[in-house]
């Protein structure tokens, strides 16, 4: 059973996997811009959020970056998984639409959060933008 205590050992030690695995990645999200003075939506603006993540490039051969057909829907499994601090998302992480990485431009395909104890990262799944 998991004390209190474990969690805590358990967060620290995420910040030694992340050590010497993190890459710069721009994450972006767009949120309702309103009038100051009616409060009336007037549209809609995009953010970067520049950020350090654990980046995955999933192979194709492996199944893990295909795309398939079943009962006429076609799902898409994605090209990279991008594991984030929620420390970097300043409570945007349901917001993330996209990603550059590397040069590329990704269209984020939904996110999870993790964490044991307490969530305190999120994974996303990106299928880069052609």
């Amino acid at each position: 059973m998991l004390n209190r205590g474990d969690i805590e050992l358990m967060h620290e030690w995420q910040d030694e996997y992340y050590t010497l695995r993190c890459r710069p990645i721009t994450l972006f999200y767009v949120d309702k811009e309103y009038d100051p003075i009616s409060g009336i939506e007037i549209g809609e603006k995009e953010y970067d959020l520049p950020a350090e993540a654990v980046v995955t490039e999933l192979s194709i051969r492996t199944g893990e970056g295909a795309r398939h057909m079943e009962d006429g829907i076609e799902y898409e499994e994605g090209d990279i998984k991008i594991d984030v601090k929620l420390d970097y998302l300043t409570g945007n992480e349901r917001k993330i639409i996209r990603a550059n990485f590397d040069g590329r431009d990704y269209e984020i395909l939904g996110g999870d959060l993790k964490g044991i104890g307490t969530r305190n990262r999120i994974e996303y799944l990106g299928r880069e933008i052609s």
